[in-house]
């Protein structure tokens, strides 16, 4: 990553991820590490063969052994959360205010906290504040999920998230409120598009670049205020305990070695999903894998709850699922398809790669709507073959007029509209200030090409013979579209539609995704407990945030800004408030 990309990027990670880089674990193979680098989990930083001599998935990692009379610490409580995250963080505040014993372990050195750019809920103060322009009709966003989905998911557990998460924010809110920090929501949607926007995004203001690191101290203050509750460090998770078909506790690697941990109401695991797991990761999203510049998620997420829960007889959702994002810039010698060995200084995260700019392939064809979620183009660039699955993104000098009528929202958001309602992380001045020295650091850091002609800038990008061709005949046929205000080649809407006249031009050299987490989990009922393959739930447990499954079915639906964290901190309190209350 450049220095000029770092900021925004901070905005959505915060301080929390940057723990995470640095926190070390207490037992082998928990220490987080950059792409690239051997791993327990990974092996090393190729995509290794993931078929074990038993034909089961060689990521699916035996019990380890446990040698009771090594224990240094047992400790009873009421409620077990495992994993200090968005999720993990509402399901403890929520037992412990609710009157329960409760216990936060997490493997990290601190917390990697709330995700601060946005929380998507539904129905919340905020949005009955504003209005019409902030309402959302629960079950129109229910059965759009649910359309993105082909119907694969928990319909049960998308009406949970839509008709409890705003409650959930608003709880939030409240808490912020009295610590001196504010939730702030984005009510300003673009009309006219064909994929829907909605105003779910609820971001979290505060210090930059402390905030989210702020929002945990605050988190961790408030647990620790309830009698006999208390978060603990460098703690990871080593094993569930089950007894009698009934997970009682877990077996955790304290700073002075083993420790029993048994829980009277029930445990919840919510340690962040698989990202980090890079084995696990490039059997069940080859295709994502393979499309991927880097990684961009929180190095402490192994898959370590859904490994404890699947030996246990829980099972994956059938199809992969993740949030990634179309905002990796690598140079012409870097390789797509090698996600764990581009490690966050050598790409570039570029936040104008989300706005509906033309794209085109290897060969200088156009693929695709533009101002389709950010996922989609990944999903149809892996249509190419292989060494061929990135794009160029094609604009012109006259970009600065053509993002204020782009109005993309959520964290694209790189201008803030003047009537307000932006994403909260917008700022006036935002692309004279940001955008456009950003894009001329990576004109100089190779990412980006510039050019006075269109023909120069296809040399630039090392088009010849046919390919030069056809890259001129788009460009052609985008001025022919702009002019029309039509785009009968996939339907872009006309108010996101640009021209490519005015020089400077500009051109990405490769374009790829990048992946924040996964959220394919185990197979979970509409009361977020494991089941197992003949149906039986797996009493005790609950699995929560990108552990558990059912709500997504290949894509994620990112024009519900915070869908995925709204979605965490809204099962994570439900569980949490549940648990208290047996």
């Amino acid at each position: 990553m450049t220095e000029a990309s770092f900021s925004r990027r901070s905005f959505l990670t915060g301080a929390a991820a940057l723990g995470s880089l640095a926190a070390v674990g207490a037992m082998a193979g928990c220490s987080p590490k950059q792409p690239g680098e051997p791993t327990a989990e990974t092996g090393t930083g190729a995509a290794a063969d993931t078929a074990s001599a038993e034909g089961k998935p060689a990521w699916l990692t035996e019990a380890p052994a446990i040698d009771e009379g090594a224990v240094v610490e047992t400790v009873d409580t009421d409620v077990l959360v495992i994993g200090a995250g968005t999720a993990g963080y509402f399901a403890a505040c929520a037992a412990a205010e609710n009157g329960a014993k409760t216990l936060l372990i997490e493997k990290s050195g601190n917390g990697n906290s709330v995700r601060s750019s946005a929380l998507g809920a539904v129905n919340s103060k905020l949005q009955q504040a504003e209005g019409e322009r902030g309402f959302i009709d629960p079950m129109e966003i229910v059965n759009d999920m649910d359309r993105y989905a082909n119907g694969q998911v928990s319909v049960g557990l998308l009406k949970k998230w839509a008709f409890n998460s705003g409650e959930a924010i608003d709880w939030y809110t409240d808490l912020l409120t009295k610590n001196g920090m504010e939730v702030q929501l984005e009510w300003n949607m673009p009309e006219g598009t064909f994929y829907k926007d909605f105003p779910t995004g609820h971001g979290t203001n505060g210090e930059y670049p402390t905030r989210e690191a702020d929002v945990a101290k605050i988190m961790d203050a408030y647990i620790a205020s309830f009698p006999g509750c208390e978060v603990r460090f460098s703690t990871p998770m080593v094993d569930l305990i089950a007894e009698d078909g009934r997970v009682t506790g877990a077996w955790a690697e304290g700073p002075d070695g083993l420790i029993r941990i048994n829980a009277a109401k029930g445990v919840v695991v919510a340690t962040g999903g698989y990202a980090f797991n890079q084995e696990m990761f490039a059997d069940r999203h080859a295709t994502r894998y393979a499309c991927n510049g880097t990684m961009d998620a929180f190095p402490s997420c192994t898959g370590d709850g859904i490994l404890a829960l699947l030996r246990l007889g829980a099972y994956m959702d059938e199809n992969p699922s993740s949030v990634s994002f179309n905002r990796c810039l690598l140079t012409a010698d870097q390789e797509v398809g090698t996600p764990y060995e581009i490690g966050g200084d050598a790409y570039g995260y570029h936040f104008y790669a989300s706005q509906p700019f033309l794209r085109v392939d290897a060969h200088g064809n156009r693929f695709h709507n533009e101002s389709a979620p950010y996922d989609f183009v990944q999903s149809a660039i892996s249509r190419k073959p292989a060494g061929e699955h990135f794009w160029h993104q094609v604009w012109d000098g006259n970009w600065k007029n053509d993002v204020p009528r782009f109005h993309t929202v959520g964290c694209s958001t790189i201008y803030m509209q003047p009537e307000g309602g932006s994403d909260h992380d917008a700022f006036p001045g935002q692309l004279d200030e940001w955008i456009e020295p950003e894009m001329e650091q990576f004109v100089a850091d190779g990412r980006i090409v510039k050019a006075d002609t269109l023909d120069a800038l296809a040399d630039a990008l090392g088009f010849t013979g046919e390919d030069k061709e056809n890259f001129l005949a788009t460009c052609e046929r985008q001025n022919e579209n702009f002019d029309a205000q039509s785009d009968p080649d996939f339907g872009k809407e006309p108010f996101r539609l640009s021209e490519l006249r005015t020089p400077p031009f500009y051109a990405s050299v490769k374009s790829c995704g990048f992946t924040l987490c996964t959220t394919d989990g185990v197979v979970v009922n509409d009361d977020l407990q494991p089941l197992t393959e003949d149906g039986a739930v797996i009493e005790g447990v609950y699995a929560v945030g990108n552990d558990g499954g059912c709500f997504y079915n290949g894509t994620y639906p990112n024009l519900a800004a915070g869908l995925n964290a709204g979605k965490c901190v809204t099962f994570g309190r439900l569980v949490g408030k549940m648990l208290a209350e047996k």
